[in-house]
C-alpha cells in the first residue's frame, strides 16, 4: 500500500498536533550542513530492550566511525509514553532529531507535516519496494526501521512427545493439532491475544483472521467491516477460541512464557518476539519450527518507520545519518539487532544466525505479500475505527454475539463516528 494523506475533518490526534505546530515552521532556523557535523539524538523505545536494545545502539554508532565530526545521543522511554511524549515533543517544535514510530504513529506525523522529505539522501540508495509505503504526495518521509510479520510457530518438543511431525495448515487442522498436544502433554494447544486490556497489540495480532480470509476493513474509500470475509475471519477466530485448546485469561506475557517453559504449543506470533523465546528460557532456535499462517490469504505486518524531525536543528546531519543507515554498512550494522525482521533493504540474515534460528526465514517469506495494519483511506483513523470492530468482537467471543450482527453494528457506529 502506498500511504497517502487524508485530509479528515475529524483526525483528533492529527489536530492536535497541527494545533501545536501553527507558527512553527516560520521560527526554524536553517541547519549546518551535514559535513559541519554534530550531535543527533535518536529516539526509539527498543533501547529499553535488555540485550537487544544495547545491541541496535551498538549497530548505528558505526555512524561515528563513518562519519567522526558526528555524535549520537539516544532517547527512550516505555512504549506506552513513548508515543505520547514524542508526539508532544514534535507538535511543540522541539523533540529528537531522529526516531522509530510505528506506522500508525507516523500516519499522524505524516498527515501534520512534521517528517523531512528524504528524497535527496535516498535517490542511490538500494531500498526495497516496501519502502514504497511510506511516501506522502510523491516524497519519501520515512524508511523501513524493521517490518515484522507474522507466521504460525510450534513448540518443536511438545509436537515430538504428542507424534505431531508437521505444523497445521489451515483452522481445523490447528484444533484438531492443539487437542492432540493437550492430551498428551497436558500442555496447552494454542494461543493468541485475546483481551481488550492488551487493545494496541490485540487489534494488530488479530488481524491475521480477517486478512487471512481476503477480508479488508475499507476498498480504500469506504468502511466494509461487515464484509463477508471479515465475518468468516471472525468466525474462525471463536471457532478457534471456543475449541478449548487456549488459555483462555491469559495476557500475551503470560503465554509467551509458556511457550518458552514447554507449557504451550502453537502460536500466530510476529518474528521479534519469536526471537525473544530463545532468550532466558527452557528452549533453543533449533526448538522452534515456523510456517504459513493456517490460512487461504496472507496476513498483515507491523512495520516500525524511521524518519527526521523536520524541525530538527541539524536536519541535514539526521538526513546523512539516514543516507549511511540504508547503506549496506548502516543495513549490516543494524542487521544482528533486528533478527529475522525485514529492513530497508534486502540485507540478507547471516549463515550463523539462519542456522541458529532455522524458523526465522519463513518470516522474511512473508514480507512481500502481508499487508498494513493501517485502515486503506483512513489511516489517521484507524485506531479510532479498531477500538469499535475490538468491543464487537469481544462481545462474539465472551458473550457469544452473532459475528454477522456484531461487525454489521461495528460498521453503522464507526460510519457515523467519522462523520
Amino acid at each position: 500500500m502506498k500511504f497517502t494523506t487524508r485530509r479528515v475533518k475529524h483526525g483528533a490526534a492529527v489536530a492536535a498536533v497541527l494545533s501545536l505546530t501553527a507558527g512553527m515552521a516560520a521560527c526554524s532556523g536553517s541547519s549546518p550542513a551535514a559535513s559541519d557535523g554534530g550531535t543527533l539524538v535518536v529516539a526509539n523505545y527498543q533501547f529499553l530492550e535488555p540485550g537487544r536494545g544495547d545491541q541496535l545502539w551498538n549497530g548505528l554508532l558505526g555512524y561515528e566511525e563513518f562519519n567522526d565530526k558526528a555524535t549520537l545521543e539516544q532517547t527512550a522511554s516505555p512504549y506506552l509514553q513513548y508515543v505520547d511524549k514524542l508526539n508532544t515533543e514534535l507538535g511543540a517544535g522541539g523533540g529528537p532529531d531522529v526516531f522509530v514510530v510505528q506506522e500508525a504513529q507516523f500516519a499522524t506525523l505524516a498527515e501534520a507535516g512534521l517528517l523531512e522529505p528524504l528524497n535527496d539522501v535516498l535517490a542511490d540508495s538500494d531500498l526495497n519496494s516496501l519502502n514504497e509505503g511510506l511516501k506522502v504526495d510523491g516524497d519519501q518521509v520515512g524508511v523501513i526501521w524493521e517490518q515484522v510479520t507474522y507466521a504460525l510457530i510450534g513448540n518443536k518438543n511438545l509436537m515430538e512427545q504428542a507424534g505431531i511431525d508437521a505444523l497445521p495448515t489451515d483452522v481445523d487442522e490447528l484444533i484438531a493439532a492443539g487437542q492432540q498436544i493437550q492430551e498428551a502433554t497436558n500442555a496447552d494447544g494454542f494461543a493468541v491475544r485475546h483481551l481488550m486490556s492488551e487493545f494496541d497489540s490485540w487489534w494488530m495480532d488479530y488481524n491475521v483472521f480477517p486478512y487471512g480470509f481476503g477480508g479488508s476493513w475499507s476498498d480504500g474509500s469506504e468502511l466494509t467491516i461487515d464484509s463477508p470475509e471479515n465475518i468468516a475471519g471472525l468466525e474462525a477466530y471463536k471457532k478457534i477460541y471456543d475449541a478449548g485448546i487456549m488459555p483462555i485469561g491469559d495476557d500475551a506475557s503470560t503465554f509467551r512464557t509458556k511457550f518458552k517453559e514447554n507449557q504451550l504449543a502453537f502460536m500466530i506470533e510476529n518474528n521479534g518476539a519469536t526471537l525473544s523465546f530463545t532468550e532466558g528460557g527452557q528452549i533453543s532456535g533449533t526448538d522452534i519450527v515456523s510456517g504459513p499462517l493456517p490460512f487461504t490469504d496472507p496476513g498483515q505486518h507491523q512495520r516500525i518507520v524511521f524518519a527526521v524531525n523536520k524541525n530538527s536543528d541539524n536536519v541535514e546531519l539526521a538526513k546523512d545519518f539516514i543516507r549511511w543507515f540504508v547503506s549496506e554498512e548502516g543495513q549490516t550494522a543494524i542487521r544482528p539487532g533486528l533478527g529475522a525482521s525485514t529492513l530497508a533493504t534486502d540485507v540478507p540474515l547471516s549463515d550463523e544466525f539462519q542456522s541458529a534460528h532455522p524458523w526465522a526465514p519463513t518470516f522474511l517469506d512473508q514480507a512481500a505479500t502481508s499487508r498494513s495494519n493501517l485502515v486503506e483511506g483512513f489511516e489517521t483513523d484507524t485506531k479510532a475505527i479498531m477500538q469499535i470492530v475490538m468491543r464487537a468482537v469481544e462481545r462474539v467471543i465472551t458473550k457469544g454475539d452473532d459475528p454477522a450482527q456484531a461487525l454489521a453494528e461495528a460498521q453503522s457506529e464507526a460510519q457515523t463516528s467519522l462523520r
